[in-house]
């Protein structure tokens, strides 16, 4: 195999600088991402015993789609967006008032949701009435279940 000749080379390291700048672009084309900034507070850190523990600050998507009108909107907007947002809950399976009592309630006790008790039949109310307006909604009663169980009908939701 025979050398390259210094005028190969030339070519060859021209032909690589073009490609380069072509890739680059021209001067003044690049426009750096801003900083993200954390609206959080500062986070705060502690060590005991060699070991250190840092507090840190989770930025998490905006969703502010509210649930839509209907029979206590207001009661489901109050208690159950502060863990699923209403485009999540709204695209969830079609369940019977009672597979929807028995999946608020298992929000309320297995998940400790701060649920007040007077609160889960408006819940139920809505949740049925938003299943009722999609196709397909079924009629009677979720399976048999122990008392103060709740199955695991969530559909999806928990």
């Amino acid at each position: 195999m025979k050398a390259p000749t210094p005028g190969m080379l030339a070519v060859g390291l021209l032909g690589v600088t073009v490609f380069t700048l072509m890739m680059v672009g021209p001067p003044g084309s690049y426009t750096p991402l801003p900083e993200p900034q954390s609206t959080g507070p500062t986070p705060s850190s502690i060590s005991v015993n060699g070991f250190t523990m840092t507090s840190d600050t989770v930025d998490l998507p905006i969703d502010e789609q509210q649930y839509p009108d209907g029979p206590h909107a207001d009661v489901i907007n109050a208690n159950c967006t502060s863990c699923h947002s209403a485009s999540m809950a709204m695209t969830q399976p079609v369940l019977s008032a009672d597979q929807w009592k028995a999946t608020v309630t298992k929000m309320k006790d297995v998940y400790k949701a701060p649920v007040a008790d007077k609160d889960i039949p408006a819940i139920v109310d809505y949740l049925t009435a938003m299943s009722a307006a999609q196709d397909g909604a079924p009629t009677g009663k979720a399976q048999d279940t122990a008392p103060g169980t709740a199955p695991d009908a969530s559909g999806g939701t928990g």
